[in-house]
């Protein structure tokens, strides 16, 4: 099952990742492995993007309790042409930072769910920038 959601701010993408790495994964025990096959993390100045890939085999209750939290969070988001382009190349296996050169985009994290990726670019940006905007909250 795949997710594609959009975030207002970093604290609320902090807050899904910390899900899928505690919740959604306490849940799953009979499951030998993570229950979250890719995570992708894409900031867009002024909104975070998350697209989820859940593995197949998680069944129905759990992927519907992960959908009530994304939409408790964020709202569903409408790729661009863009977009579509750069979930595209990630999925061919292209590097990242190719990805990111090719499309002007900034992928902060792609593969395994995790929010220091989200806490370190947001303190590098911030830093960078001299502010925190609101989407860097």
């Amino acid at each position: 099952m795949e997710f594609l959601y959009c975030f207002a701010n970093a604290s609320l993408t902090q807050r899904i990742l910390f899900y899928l790495l505690t919740t959604l994964r306490t849940n799953q025990r009979a499951i030998a492995r993570s229950p979250v096959d890719c995570a992708t993390v894409i900031f867009l100045n002024d909104r975070w993007i998350l697209r989820l890939k859940l593995d197949p085999a998680l069944g129905i209750e759990p992927c519907d309790d992960c959908w009530a939290v994304l939409n408790e969070n964020g709202f569903p988001y409408s790729p661009s042409p863009i977009m579509t382009l750069v979930f595209n190349d990630l999925d061919a296996g292209c590097n990242p930072t190719s990805v990111m050169n090719r499309y002007h985009v900034a992928i902060v994290s792609h593969g395994m769910p995790n929010p220091e990726d989200v806490q370190c670019f947001q303190e590098q940006f911030v830093t960078g920038l001299g502010y925190r905007p609101p989407s860097l909250v």
